[in-house]
């Protein structure tokens, strides 16, 4: 008989003892064979051929071998051929369909070729003849163990590629997931769809706890039953527990026998878990939560597989972190949509068509539409017919998808019909697969603007008409009448017509000033005040007043505008800045001028513009009946004053009255830098302006002194406006009025 025994997968080499299998697991064998004796040999030979622990299970009849088959399990089946009732083959057929993998040698004393080849096509594993002596059994145990090694490998890789198909259904699955949680359910139900879990559930770490927050599976409640800690306490010992604390998987290989699991056993052993594991979700130094695993087969979780399991949680964990983070853009960018400042929408494309898919808060606000009113309409039913054809029939949506920047005029039509100026931006919207589904559109309002602009074309065109058509005749009549009076001297309606002509003039000059500074600084330049200030100083009729520049300081500025604010406030301050009125000229000539009245004194600081005419007291400068100072009106002649205009001569100072301090020559203006370096100031030290009359002064034309254009401080207010600074009228350190700047750009030279 030919050696057909080699066929089996065991070499010449191996049968003479010369290959070793190395089995690193313990072997369970079950013999069938109806001679005890037979079965006791093979056993011991078993125990002393193979370098692990053996345990061998007997039986006499293939019917006992079969329901032994089914109640436990074993790593290999060794028979006899002649057995009663149903011979080695016919048990192989029905272990084949009970165990399609196992491996079955047939051991029989009984050996030809015919046996052999019925075997091979019966598919047994091998085929080993009984012979006298030991050789027969040694052989035996050597296919026995390669063939056992031979299907832990087989089993192994089937097992690997069965959990990396788990894992790799499942990693798609989370990729495919919208947020988070659609992420942690999509993980739980491909788990527990697979053939080797029967229940996946995912937690999420809140304090000493684990909260559930998706599971699937064989479940039944088993979460409801159930409490998870992350500390020491035994509701912490489990392998969720344990995984929080170490941050490493953790198994639990028996769940009957671990006492680990006590607090949960009874549940889970309801449920047919056998096994479990918990596997920490990290990505990034943080920790999202803990994934968790049941099978129904005791240790189903070795090394290699938890080993797998955690590079699904590091897989899972960069999922839901780029879901969180995607999460936290897309609220982001619902917030900034929603509170935009100017108004968004997005449309859909519907047959070439922009439709509304949504709409911010600022656009139904403008427009007057409750948001259900907007949404799903076409964008076209906001629009007047000329924006229409511009967005339709001009191609201005088609040319907003292809990524073509759109940014054009739309007037859009408000609830009660107002017609709503925009500057439209447009961008092409896509969806998650990057196909264009519509556009996001941005409605910036410039009715305000278009209006702002039309004020000032009509304020240029009242400038042009002031300068030109007033200003001109003006300086005419001015002329003649002062070529009149050096021909008639002593002529009052002349001297009238030259005081009044000269008022208009101041009138007109300060007009200009207030339209043509009222308008926004562009660009400045490094100014130093304290120099500025001496400069201004120089310009204006301060008769003996003295300044004090105290402001070391370099301000960003248009210096033309700073030096006309100074120069305002400078007049400002000398010629109100004292208790006395102005002196009326006594037309009799009397003795009995007026004496000096402190009925309203404190009115004197009020508001003061352009300052008196020269006429005023240019004939009283030598008459004994001059008027004495008059205080009646004393603070309305401080309130406003400020134009650019000329000034009284220097024979004009009797008309303004000694300083707080006593005499004229006493009054000090101080130009200094604020404590907290925001800004400077400009204060006198004069009568100052009572706390009632402080709201006024900065208004246009506003004065108690009728010889003032009003208009002074509303020039100084305008420059300052004009900076993007802050004034305020407060009271001086010595009393008098105090001008303090905020808000300017200043620093140390």
């Amino acid at each position: 008989m030919s050696r057909r025994e080699g066929d089996f997968g065991e070499s010449d080499e191996a049968e003479r003892g010369g290959v070793d299998v190395d089995l690193a697991d313990p072997v369970r064998a079950l013999v069938v064979d109806d001679d005890p004796e037979t079965a006791d040999v093979v056993g011991r030979h078993l125990r002393q051929g193979l370098a692990v622990d053996v345990t061998v299970a007997a039986e006499e009849t293939g019917r006992a071998g079969l329901a032994r088959l089914e109640a436990d399990r074993f790593d290999a089946m060794v028979a006899d051929y002649r057995m009663s009732r149903i011979d080695g083959l016919e048990l192989l057929d029905r272990v084949r369909k009970l165990r399609p993998r196992l491996p079955f040698i047939l051991f029989t004393g009984r050996g030809d070729e015919d046996l052999a080849s019925r075997a091979i096509s019966a598919g047994v594993t091998d085929y080993v003849p009984k012979t006298p002596g030991t050789e027969a059994y040694e052989l035996l145990a050597r296919r026995l163990a390669s063939a056992v090694a031979r299907r832990r490998a087989e089993h192994e890789v089937s097992d690997l590629n069965s959990i990396n198909r788990t894992i790799r259904k499942t990693t798609q699955r989370a990729v495919e997931a919208d947020g988070r949680s659609g992420i942690e359910r999509a993980v739980c139900r491909s788990l527990a769809d697979s053939d080797r879990y029967l229940f996946a559930w995912l937690g999420r770490i809140d304090g000493d706890r684990v909260v559930p927050a998706a599971q699937a599976g064989a479940e039944a409640g088993y979460l409801d039953d159930i409490t998870v800690r992350t500390d020491g306490s035994p509701a912490g010992c489990g392998p969720a527990g344990r995984a929080a604390r170490t941050g490493e998987p953790q198994a639990t290989t028996n769940i009957r026998e671990d006492p680990n699991f006590e607090p949960w056993r009874t549940a889970a052993v309801e449920r047919g878990y056998a096994s479990a594991a918990s596997v920490p979700l990290e990505f990034d130094d943080t920790r999202y939560g803990l994934l968790n695993v049941y099978a129904e087969q005791a240790d189903a979780f070795d090394d290699r597989e938890l080993d797998v399991l955690e590079e699904l949680g590091t897989t899972v964990a960069h999922a839901i972190h780029r879901a969180t983070l995607t999460d936290r853009l897309e609220d982001q960018y619902e917030t900034l949509f929603e509170e935009s400042p100017v108004m968004a929408t997005t449309t859909r494309d519907e047959n070439g068509e922009p439709v509304v898919d949504s709409c911010n808060r600022l656009f139904i606000e403008r427009l007057g539409y409750d948001r259900a009113e907007v949404v799903g309409r076409p964008l076209a039913d906001f629009y007047t017919a000329d924006s229409v054809v511009k967005l339709l029939e001009q191609a201005g949506y088609d040319r907003a998808r292809s990524g073509e920047f759109a940014e054009e005029r739309r007037t859009l039509v408000a609830d009660d019909g107002e017609r709503v100026e925009t500057l439209l931006r447009a961008v092409p919207r896509e969806d998650e697969t990057g196909d264009v589904v519509g556009t996001l559109a941005l409605y910036v309002d410039i009715s305000e603007r278009e209006r702002l602009q039309q004020e000032n074309e009509r304020l240029d065109e009242f400038t042009s008409v002031v300068s030109h058509d007033l200003r001109n005749p003006l300086t005419v009549i001015k002329g003649r009448a002062e070529l009149a009076s050096k021909t008639h001297d002593d002529d009052e309606d002349i001297d009238a017509i030259v005081e009044a002509a000269g008022r208009m003039q101041e009138l007109v000059d300060d007009l200009l000033d207030l339209a043509r500074h009222g308008r926004s600084v562009e660009t400045t330049e490094p100014v130093e005040l304290s120099s500025l200030a001496a400069d201004c100083w120089e310009l204006v009729d301060t008769d003996a007043a003295t300044l004090d520049p105290r402001a070391d300081l370099v301000v960003a500025a248009d210096e033309p505008r700073l030096r006309q604010l100074l120069e305002n406030l400078f007049r400002n301050a000398v010629e109100h800045g004292s208790t006395s009125s102005r002196p009326e000229a006594d037309d009799t000539g009397s003795e009995n001028a007026s004496e000096p009245s402190v009925a309203n004194a404190p009115e004197d600081a009020v508001e003061h513009g352009s300052t008196s005419p020269p006429s005023q007291a240019r004939e009283n400068t030598g008459s004994e009946n001059a008027s004495e100072p008059s205080v009646a009106n004393a603070t309305e002649d401080a309130v406003e004053h400020g134009s650019t205009s000329s000034r009284p001569e220097a024979d004009d100072a009797p008309e303004h009255g000694p300083p707080a301090g006593g005499s004229p020559d006493g009054l000090t203006v101080t130009v200094g830098g604020l404590d907290d370096a925001e800004g400077f100031y400009v204060e006198d030290d004069g009568t100052g302006v009572p706390p009632s009359a402080r709201g006024d002064v900065f208004e246009p034309g506003h004065s108690t002194d009728r010889d003032n254009t009003g208009f002074g401080l509303s020039i100084v207010e305008g420059v300052a406006e004009s900076h993007g600074w802050t004034v305020e009228l407060t009271e001086g350190t010595e009393g008098g009025a105090r001008f303090e700047f905020r808000g300017v750009d200043a620093e140390l030279p």
